[in-house]
């Protein structure tokens, strides 16, 4: 009885993640022979002295020119801006939030309004470029005239960043990348985001989710409103990020300030199916240490052969989504504790203190 039963709750997790990692859409690496459009990047920064040179340099080196390149800084109080001076940019430097408005989406609209290019292309500053990536970006555009919204290739250099390997898959859940074919229905990624500069200044840009910490994901769900489609890809090979260089504080700030928000932002379809993935994880190594304790030996073959398969699954969908070794999913227990953990975090400064801090700002 017991194994039909667990035998029901596993095969329903198993499909449930077939089903939200169905696909993973790349960006691909494409030549474009005539191109008449001026490109705009705006770059948002906020203490960035550690990340945007290497961007800075990544752009330099692309091989579809770029028009004009804007960095504006969200009152940056480290070396950023003494490093951007030598780089032939656009320099705005906001100095004081204007009323209602979070620091990104008042950098980008500001970075948007100050623009004379046709398209937009807005980059975080950790996000790393291959030199083809402009290019490419602009050649997905054009196969279908909507923007584009891009997760880059999590490179991951510490330990302490293992602790996003659910972050990463929850988040590419969340946007139901897999299940409404690439557009974007509940949220988009904001790293890296291409829209036509006219479309998106007559929509308003960032006003209409300037008091987000979620901009991205409000904008999607405006977009949806409007009946504008948005594109979204993985990085693959050509768009990758770093995340939290600064040690796991950040890291838990990072995470903590808005992803209970953003799972209360989800449609109850897409909730309930990550819940119910994320419980047939949590549930399968108690059951285990169960079997092991009450000498189950049938029951814990059948478990362990369970426990296999899952590690084959998670290892297969996250070496598309970031440089994460084998050896995580095969211990995915302990990473998906530190999930919960920080989760819990995020519902207690969210919901209950109603306070959480990124990048020495109070949210």
């Amino acid at each position: 009885m017991y194994i039909n039963y667990f035998s029901i709750s596993i095969s329903i997790g198993l499909v449930i993640s077939f089903i939200l990692f169905y696909k993973f859409p790349l960006l691909k690496k494409e030549i474009i022979k005539n191109n008449n459009r001026k490109i705009s990047v705006v770059i948002p920064i906020r203490n960035e002295e550690k990340n945007i040179e290497n961007l800075l340099n990544d752009l330099k080196k692309q091989t579809l020119n770029v028009y004009e390149i804007i960095c504006v800084d969200d009152d940056s109080s480290d070396n950023s801006a003494n490093i951007i001076k030598n780089y032939d940019v656009k320099y705005l430097f906001i100095k004081k939030l204007k009323a209602g408005w979070r620091g990104k989406p008042l950098a980008c609209q500001k970075g948007a309004e100050l623009a004379s290019g046709d398209i937009l292309i807005f980059l975080d500053a950790d996000v790393r470029l291959k030199e083809s990536a402009i290019e490419s970006l602009i050649s997905a555009y054009d196969r279908k005239k909507t923007p584009i919204s891009v997760q880059p290739y999590h490179n991951v250099s510490n330990f302490y960043e293992y602790f996003s390997y659910f972050f990463n898959l929850i988040q590419i859940c969340a946007t139901s990348l897999s299940l409404y074919n690439n557009q974007s229905y509940t949220g988009f990624y904001g790293p890296v985001f291409l829209v036509e500069r006219k479309m998106f200044l007559d929509n308003g840009g960032y006003s209409n989710v300037k008091a987000n910490v979620l901009e991205d994901l409000h904008l999607a769900k405006f977009y949806k409103k409007m009946n504008i489609d948005v594109d979204l890809l993985m990085g693959g090979n050509i768009i990758s990020f770093t995340m939290y260089p600064n040690g796991f504080k950040q890291l838990l700030e990072g995470w903590s300030k808005n992803f209970s928000q953003a799972c209360a932002s989800v449609n109850l379809k897409l909730f309930l199916m990550v819940f119910c993935w994320i419980g047939y994880l949590y549930s399968l190594p108690i059951e285990i240490v169960k079997a092991l304790i009450f000498n189950n030996y049938y029951g814990l073959n059948f478990l362990i052969s369970i426990y296999i398969i899952t590690v084959i699954k998670l290892r297969k969908d996250t070496k598309k989504i970031g440089s994460f070794p084998f050896y995580i999913s095969l211990f995915y227990p302990v990473f998906l504790f530190g999930f919960i953990i920080i989760f819990l975090l995020s519902i207690i400064k969210t919901y209950v203190l109603k306070n959480t801090t990124w990048k020495g700002r109070r949210l």
